[in-house]
Protein backbone atom coordinates (compact mmCIF):
# COMPACT_ATOMS: atom_id res chain seq x y z
CA UNK A 1 0.00 0.00 0.00
CA UNK A 2 2.59 2.29 0.67
CA UNK A 3 4.51 1.61 -2.24
CA UNK A 4 1.51 2.51 -4.78
CA UNK A 5 0.61 5.65 -2.79
CA UNK A 6 4.50 6.66 -3.13
CA UNK A 7 4.28 6.10 -6.95
CA UNK A 8 1.13 8.18 -7.18
CA UNK A 9 3.09 10.90 -5.26
CA UNK A 10 6.01 10.74 -7.70
CA UNK A 11 3.55 10.28 -10.51
CA UNK A 12 1.55 13.87 -9.85
CA UNK A 13 5.32 15.23 -8.75
CA UNK A 14 5.94 14.68 -12.30
CA UNK A 15 3.19 15.60 -13.67
CA UNK A 16 3.62 19.35 -11.97
CA UNK A 17 6.77 19.53 -12.73
CA UNK A 18 6.03 19.13 -16.62
CA UNK A 19 2.95 21.55 -16.32
CA UNK A 20 5.32 23.93 -14.75
CA UNK A 21 7.30 23.81 -18.25
CA UNK A 22 6.53 25.98 -20.52
CA UNK A 23 7.47 26.32 -24.39
CA UNK A 24 8.65 30.22 -25.59
CA UNK A 25 9.37 30.78 -29.01
CA UNK A 26 11.92 33.37 -29.69
CA UNK A 27 13.33 35.09 -32.60
CA UNK A 28 16.82 36.24 -33.28
CA UNK A 29 16.35 40.00 -32.71
CA UNK A 30 14.10 38.96 -29.64
CA UNK A 31 17.10 36.94 -28.10
CA UNK A 32 19.26 39.98 -28.45
CA UNK A 33 17.09 42.60 -27.39
CA UNK A 34 16.60 40.59 -24.31
CA UNK A 35 20.48 39.41 -23.91
CA UNK A 36 21.23 43.20 -23.87
CA UNK A 37 18.72 43.71 -21.43
CA UNK A 38 18.46 40.99 -18.85
CA UNK A 39 21.90 39.12 -19.36
CA UNK A 40 23.54 38.77 -15.81
CA UNK A 41 26.90 39.91 -17.45
CA UNK A 42 25.79 42.99 -17.95
CA UNK A 43 23.80 43.54 -14.67
CA UNK A 44 27.96 42.74 -12.97
CA UNK A 45 28.76 45.72 -15.59
CA UNK A 46 26.38 48.01 -15.10
CA UNK A 47 26.82 47.64 -10.85
CA UNK A 48 30.75 48.43 -11.95
CA UNK A 49 29.81 51.66 -13.54
CA UNK A 50 27.83 52.28 -10.29
CA UNK A 51 30.68 52.09 -8.21
CA UNK A 52 32.75 54.62 -11.08
CA UNK A 53 30.30 56.97 -10.77
CA UNK A 54 30.09 56.61 -7.09
CA UNK A 55 34.17 57.12 -6.89
CA UNK A 56 33.65 60.76 -9.02
CA UNK A 57 31.59 62.19 -6.08
CA UNK A 58 33.87 60.89 -3.72
CA UNK A 59 37.15 62.38 -5.56
CA UNK A 60 34.98 65.67 -4.83
CA UNK A 61 34.44 65.50 -1.25
CA UNK A 62 35.88 68.35 0.84
CA UNK A 63 38.37 67.45 3.92
CA UNK A 64 36.55 67.88 7.14
CA UNK A 65 37.27 70.51 9.49
CA UNK A 66 39.35 69.68 12.78
CA UNK A 67 38.15 71.20 16.37
CA UNK A 68 39.50 71.48 19.49
CA UNK A 69 38.85 72.73 23.34
CA UNK A 70 41.22 73.36 25.70
CA UNK A 71 41.81 74.66 29.62
CA UNK A 72 44.58 76.39 31.27
CA UNK A 73 45.61 76.88 34.86
CA UNK A 74 47.30 80.94 34.56
CA UNK A 75 45.59 82.01 31.80
CA UNK A 76 42.36 81.48 29.87
CA UNK A 77 40.09 78.94 31.23
CA UNK A 78 38.83 78.43 28.13
CA UNK A 79 40.44 77.92 24.31
CA UNK A 80 38.35 76.82 21.36
CA UNK A 81 39.29 76.54 17.64
CA UNK A 82 39.00 75.11 14.38
CA UNK A 83 40.61 74.08 11.48
CA UNK A 84 40.01 74.19 8.02
CA UNK A 85 42.27 72.36 5.08
CA UNK A 86 41.84 74.31 1.94
CA UNK A 87 42.50 72.77 -1.29
CA UNK A 88 43.02 76.10 -3.49
CA UNK A 89 45.54 74.78 -6.16
CA UNK A 90 43.24 72.72 -8.46
CA UNK A 91 43.99 69.30 -5.88
CA UNK A 92 40.13 68.80 -6.11
CA UNK A 93 39.67 69.08 -9.67
CA UNK A 94 42.04 67.63 -10.81
CA UNK A 95 41.16 64.19 -8.56
CA UNK A 96 37.78 64.76 -10.33
CA UNK A 97 39.55 64.18 -13.71
CA UNK A 98 41.21 61.40 -12.81
CA UNK A 99 38.12 59.84 -11.43
CA UNK A 100 35.79 61.04 -14.59
CA UNK A 101 38.42 59.60 -17.13
CA UNK A 102 38.39 56.16 -14.90
CA UNK A 103 34.76 56.14 -15.19
CA UNK A 104 34.66 56.62 -19.33
CA UNK A 105 36.91 53.41 -19.53
CA UNK A 106 34.48 51.63 -17.15
CA UNK A 107 31.63 52.63 -19.61
CA UNK A 108 33.54 51.60 -22.95
CA UNK A 109 34.13 48.37 -20.80
CA UNK A 110 30.38 47.97 -20.49
CA UNK A 111 30.11 48.72 -24.11
CA UNK A 112 32.91 46.22 -24.93
CA UNK A 113 30.44 43.46 -22.52
CA UNK A 114 27.72 44.41 -24.51
CA UNK A 115 28.91 43.57 -27.24
CA UNK A 116 30.24 39.95 -26.13
CA UNK A 117 27.22 38.97 -24.55
CA UNK A 118 25.21 39.87 -28.04
CA UNK A 119 27.94 37.53 -29.68
CA UNK A 120 27.68 34.66 -27.70
CA UNK A 121 23.60 35.16 -27.30
CA UNK A 122 23.72 35.45 -31.25
CA UNK A 123 25.29 32.28 -31.61
CA UNK A 124 23.90 29.89 -28.99
CA UNK A 125 20.14 31.14 -31.45
CA UNK A 126 22.51 29.84 -34.32
CA UNK A 127 23.30 26.80 -32.40
CA UNK A 128 19.47 26.19 -31.17
CA UNK A 129 18.34 27.03 -34.48
CA UNK A 130 20.82 24.40 -36.31
CA UNK A 131 19.99 21.59 -33.34
CA UNK A 132 15.94 22.27 -34.22
CA UNK A 133 16.41 21.62 -38.28
CA UNK A 134 18.56 19.37 -37.54
CA UNK A 135 16.46 16.74 -35.60
CA UNK A 136 13.89 17.85 -38.05
CA UNK A 137 15.99 16.04 -40.87
CA UNK A 138 16.80 13.48 -38.61
CA UNK A 139 13.02 13.05 -37.75
CA UNK A 140 11.94 13.07 -41.71
CA UNK A 141 14.97 10.37 -42.13
CA UNK A 142 13.46 8.18 -39.18
CA UNK A 143 10.20 8.26 -41.03
CA UNK A 144 11.58 7.62 -44.69
CA UNK A 145 13.34 4.68 -42.75
CA UNK A 146 9.97 3.32 -41.46
CA UNK A 147 8.55 3.68 -44.71
CA UNK A 148 11.03 1.94 -46.71
CA UNK A 149 11.38 -0.97 -43.61
CA UNK A 150 7.43 -1.36 -44.33
CA UNK A 151 7.68 -1.32 -47.97
CA UNK A 152 10.52 -4.12 -47.52
CA UNK A 153 8.28 -6.35 -45.58
CA UNK A 154 5.67 -6.71 -47.58
CA UNK A 155 8.02 -7.67 -50.31
CA UNK A 156 9.38 -10.48 -48.46
CA UNK A 157 5.91 -11.40 -47.37
CA UNK A 158 4.97 -11.86 -50.78
CA UNK A 159 8.62 -13.32 -52.01
CA UNK A 160 9.75 -11.00 -53.98
CA UNK A 161 12.67 -10.13 -51.61
CA UNK A 162 15.26 -11.93 -49.70
CA UNK A 163 15.00 -11.90 -45.21
CA UNK A 164 18.56 -10.19 -45.67
CA UNK A 165 16.95 -7.35 -47.26
CA UNK A 166 14.21 -7.07 -44.18
CA UNK A 167 17.08 -7.08 -41.63
CA UNK A 168 18.82 -4.22 -43.64
CA UNK A 169 15.92 -2.30 -43.85
CA UNK A 170 15.27 -3.10 -39.82
CA UNK A 171 18.92 -1.96 -38.86
CA UNK A 172 18.67 1.30 -40.82
CA UNK A 173 15.33 2.22 -39.19
CA UNK A 174 16.36 1.48 -35.79
CA UNK A 175 19.49 3.31 -36.74
CA UNK A 176 17.69 6.78 -38.08
CA UNK A 177 15.53 6.72 -34.70
CA UNK A 178 18.18 6.59 -32.70
CA UNK A 179 19.92 9.36 -34.41
CA UNK A 180 16.75 11.61 -34.34
CA UNK A 181 16.48 10.80 -30.30
CA UNK A 182 20.03 11.85 -29.96
CA UNK A 183 19.12 15.05 -32.50
CA UNK A 184 16.20 15.78 -30.06
CA UNK A 185 18.51 15.75 -26.81
CA UNK A 186 20.67 18.71 -28.56
CA UNK A 187 18.08 20.49 -28.78
CA UNK A 188 17.00 20.90 -25.14
CA UNK A 189 21.18 21.11 -24.82
CA UNK A 190 21.49 24.03 -26.79
CA UNK A 191 18.10 25.64 -25.71
CA UNK A 192 19.55 25.92 -22.35
CA UNK A 193 22.66 27.53 -23.48
CA UNK A 194 20.29 30.14 -25.04
CA UNK A 195 18.43 30.62 -21.80
CA UNK A 196 21.43 31.57 -19.70
CA UNK A 197 21.88 35.12 -22.35
CA UNK A 198 18.73 36.15 -22.21
CA UNK A 199 17.84 35.13 -18.27
CA UNK A 200 14.93 32.86 -19.11
CA UNK A 201 12.98 30.62 -16.18
CA UNK A 202 14.86 27.30 -15.70
CA UNK A 203 11.55 25.67 -16.61
CA UNK A 204 11.12 27.44 -19.95
CA UNK A 205 11.50 25.33 -22.83
CA UNK A 206 13.01 27.62 -25.30
CA UNK A 207 12.67 27.25 -29.37
CA UNK A 208 14.53 29.27 -32.10
CA UNK A 209 11.25 30.91 -34.30
CA UNK A 210 12.67 31.85 -38.27
CA UNK A 211 16.10 31.78 -39.33
CA UNK A 212 19.56 33.86 -38.46
CA UNK A 213 19.49 36.99 -40.38
CA UNK A 214 22.56 36.58 -43.22
CA UNK A 215 23.31 39.46 -45.71
CA UNK A 216 23.42 38.78 -49.42
CA UNK A 217 25.97 41.13 -49.52
CA UNK A 218 27.44 43.05 -47.38
CA UNK A 219 29.98 46.37 -47.34
CA UNK A 220 33.25 46.78 -48.77
CA UNK A 221 36.04 45.59 -46.19
CA UNK A 222 37.39 48.93 -45.90
CA UNK A 223 34.20 50.15 -45.18
CA UNK A 224 34.07 47.45 -41.93
CA UNK A 225 37.55 47.95 -41.49
CA UNK A 226 36.57 51.77 -40.54
CA UNK A 227 33.73 50.64 -38.47
CA UNK A 228 36.10 48.28 -36.33
CA UNK A 229 38.72 50.91 -35.55
CA UNK A 230 35.97 52.88 -33.89
CA UNK A 231 34.62 49.59 -31.75
CA UNK A 232 34.38 49.57 -28.28
CA UNK A 233 37.13 47.26 -28.10
CA UNK A 234 40.16 49.33 -30.49
CA UNK A 235 38.70 52.32 -27.54
CA UNK A 236 38.75 50.81 -24.66
CA UNK A 237 42.86 50.89 -24.76
CA UNK A 238 42.61 54.60 -25.48
CA UNK A 239 40.67 55.42 -22.28
CA UNK A 240 43.19 53.60 -20.57
CA UNK A 241 45.37 56.24 -21.58
CA UNK A 242 43.90 58.92 -21.34
CA UNK A 243 42.71 57.53 -17.43
CA UNK A 244 46.69 57.41 -17.01
CA UNK A 245 47.41 60.47 -18.05
CA UNK A 246 44.46 61.95 -15.56
CA UNK A 247 46.27 60.12 -12.48
CA UNK A 248 49.42 61.35 -13.57
CA UNK A 249 48.51 64.96 -13.55
CA UNK A 250 46.49 64.33 -9.98
CA UNK A 251 49.60 63.32 -9.06
CA UNK A 252 51.26 66.52 -9.98
CA UNK A 253 48.54 68.54 -8.35
CA UNK A 254 48.85 67.02 -4.90
CA UNK A 255 52.41 68.07 -5.10
CA UNK A 256 51.10 71.49 -4.55
CA UNK A 257 50.65 72.59 -1.32
CA UNK A 258 48.20 72.31 0.36
CA UNK A 259 46.84 75.17 2.66
CA UNK A 260 44.80 75.34 6.10
CA UNK A 261 43.05 77.94 7.75
CA UNK A 262 42.53 78.03 11.66
CA UNK A 263 41.02 80.24 13.89
CA UNK A 264 40.90 80.22 17.77
CA UNK A 265 39.67 82.07 20.79
CA UNK A 266 41.10 82.25 24.53
CA UNK A 267 38.37 83.41 26.95
CA UNK A 268 37.96 83.80 30.70
CA UNK A 269 41.57 84.68 30.99
CA UNK A 270 42.05 86.66 34.02
CA UNK A 271 45.09 88.60 32.85
CA UNK A 272 43.05 89.85 29.68
CA UNK A 273 39.95 92.30 29.99
CA UNK A 274 38.13 90.57 26.65
CA UNK A 275 38.23 87.49 24.33
CA UNK A 276 41.66 86.86 22.54
CA UNK A 277 41.12 85.42 18.66
CA UNK A 278 43.71 84.23 16.87
CA UNK A 279 43.89 83.22 13.16
CA UNK A 280 46.65 81.14 11.35
CA UNK A 281 47.00 80.00 7.62
CA UNK A 282 49.14 76.91 7.22
CA UNK A 283 51.16 75.18 4.23
CA UNK A 284 51.48 71.59 3.48
CA UNK A 285 55.41 72.26 2.13
CA UNK A 286 56.43 69.29 -0.24
CA UNK A 287 60.15 68.81 1.05
CA UNK A 288 60.19 65.18 1.11
CA UNK A 289 57.54 63.70 -0.89
CA UNK A 290 57.55 64.60 -4.67
CA UNK A 291 55.41 61.96 -5.85
CA UNK A 292 57.84 61.64 -8.72
CA UNK A 293 57.47 57.78 -8.56
CA UNK A 294 53.82 57.91 -8.95
CA UNK A 295 53.90 60.00 -11.65
CA UNK A 296 56.21 58.09 -13.82
CA UNK A 297 54.07 54.98 -13.27
CA UNK A 298 51.23 56.56 -14.45
CA UNK A 299 53.55 58.11 -17.45
CA UNK A 300 54.65 54.63 -18.21
CA UNK A 301 50.89 53.05 -17.71
CA UNK A 302 49.38 55.68 -19.99
CA UNK A 303 52.32 54.37 -22.61
CA UNK A 304 51.43 50.92 -21.91
CA UNK A 305 48.16 51.54 -22.77
CA UNK A 306 48.90 53.23 -26.13
CA UNK A 307 50.84 50.14 -27.14
CA UNK A 308 47.84 48.11 -26.14
CA UNK A 309 45.74 49.82 -28.35
CA UNK A 310 48.11 49.31 -31.35
CA UNK A 311 47.84 45.45 -30.95
CA UNK A 312 44.35 45.56 -30.56
CA UNK A 313 43.43 47.09 -33.37
CA UNK A 314 45.92 44.99 -35.14
CA UNK A 315 44.14 42.18 -33.83
CA UNK A 316 40.47 43.28 -34.66
CA UNK A 317 41.67 43.92 -38.21
CA UNK A 318 42.76 40.47 -38.56
CA UNK A 319 39.52 39.23 -37.13
CA UNK A 320 37.29 40.98 -38.89
CA UNK A 321 39.58 40.31 -42.62
CA UNK A 322 39.14 36.34 -41.47
CA UNK A 323 35.36 36.62 -40.37
CA UNK A 324 34.73 38.60 -43.77
CA UNK A 325 36.35 35.98 -45.44
CA UNK A 326 34.83 32.87 -43.90
CA UNK A 327 31.28 34.40 -44.61
CA UNK A 328 32.59 35.24 -48.05
CA UNK A 329 32.97 30.98 -48.47
CA UNK A 330 30.21 30.07 -46.35
CA UNK A 331 27.88 31.84 -48.35
CA UNK A 332 29.31 30.55 -51.62
CA UNK A 333 29.16 26.42 -50.24
CA UNK A 334 25.63 27.65 -49.24
CA UNK A 335 24.60 28.88 -51.95
CA UNK A 336 25.83 25.54 -54.01
CA UNK A 337 24.25 23.59 -51.70
CA UNK A 338 21.26 24.75 -52.07
CA UNK A 339 20.67 25.33 -55.74
CA UNK A 340 22.46 22.07 -56.87
CA UNK A 341 23.67 19.63 -54.77
CA UNK A 342 20.46 19.29 -52.37
CA UNK A 343 17.80 19.46 -54.60
CA UNK A 344 20.09 17.03 -57.07
CA UNK A 345 20.21 14.35 -54.11
CA UNK A 346 16.26 14.91 -53.62
CA UNK A 347 15.54 13.71 -56.91
CA UNK A 348 17.66 10.90 -57.03
CA UNK A 349 16.33 9.16 -53.97
CA UNK A 350 12.67 9.57 -55.19
CA UNK A 351 13.94 8.20 -58.79
CA UNK A 352 16.06 5.08 -57.12
CA UNK A 353 12.82 4.47 -54.26
CA UNK A 354 11.06 4.12 -57.60
CA UNK A 355 13.09 1.68 -59.16
CA UNK A 356 13.34 -0.26 -55.75
CA UNK A 357 9.26 -0.52 -56.21
CA UNK A 358 9.61 -1.67 -59.51
CA UNK A 359 12.25 -4.11 -58.73
CA UNK A 360 15.14 -2.62 -60.71
CA UNK A 361 16.98 -1.06 -58.33
CA UNK A 362 18.80 -2.28 -55.15
CA UNK A 363 18.31 -2.02 -51.34
CA UNK A 364 21.39 -1.28 -50.64
CA UNK A 365 21.30 1.13 -53.49
CA UNK A 366 17.95 2.66 -52.08
CA UNK A 367 19.93 3.13 -48.56
CA UNK A 368 22.89 4.74 -50.11
CA UNK A 369 20.78 7.74 -52.15
CA UNK A 370 18.36 7.86 -48.71
CA UNK A 371 22.20 8.89 -46.76
CA UNK A 372 22.87 10.95 -49.39
CA UNK A 373 19.74 13.06 -49.13
CA UNK A 374 20.06 13.60 -45.31
CA UNK A 375 23.22 13.92 -45.46
CA UNK A 376 22.96 16.97 -48.23
CA UNK A 377 20.39 17.91 -46.28
CA UNK A 378 22.30 18.29 -42.74
CA UNK A 379 25.12 19.81 -44.71
CA UNK A 380 22.63 22.70 -46.22
CA UNK A 381 21.70 23.18 -42.44
CA UNK A 382 25.08 23.41 -41.12
CA UNK A 383 26.74 26.04 -43.94
CA UNK A 384 23.65 28.25 -43.25
CA UNK A 385 24.45 27.76 -39.95
CA UNK A 386 28.16 28.80 -40.48
CA UNK A 387 27.36 31.24 -42.68
CA UNK A 388 25.43 32.79 -39.80
CA UNK A 389 28.04 32.49 -37.33
CA UNK A 390 30.99 34.22 -39.61
CA UNK A 391 28.38 37.00 -40.17
CA UNK A 392 27.75 37.25 -36.15
CA UNK A 393 31.64 37.37 -36.08
CA UNK A 394 32.01 39.99 -38.62
CA UNK A 395 29.86 42.22 -36.62
CA UNK A 396 31.18 41.67 -33.34
CA UNK A 397 34.67 42.97 -34.89
CA UNK A 398 32.93 45.83 -35.11
CA UNK A 399 31.52 46.14 -32.18
CA UNK A 400 27.46 45.17 -33.12
CA UNK A 401 27.01 49.13 -35.17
Amino acid sequence: MLAFFGSLLVSATIAVGASAQQRVEVTFEQALAMASRAAPDLAVARARESIATADVGAAGLHPNPSAFVGTSTQTARLSAGVSVPLYLLGQRGASMDASRAELQTVRVESAITLSEVRTACAHAFVSLWLAQRAAEARHDAAEIAARLDRSVQGRIEVGNAPEIEGLRSNAEKLRAEADAQEAEQLVAAAGSDLSRWIAAPVGDVLRARGDPPIPDATLPLSALLAKAADSPAARRDDYDARAAEARAARERALVRPALSLGLSVDTLDPTLPVANYHATLGIDVPLFNQRGPLIDRETASAGAARARAHSTRARITAELVAAWRMFTATHARRKALAEGVVPAAEKAAVAIEESYALGRATLVAVLDAERARIDARVSLIEARAANANAWIETQSAMGWP
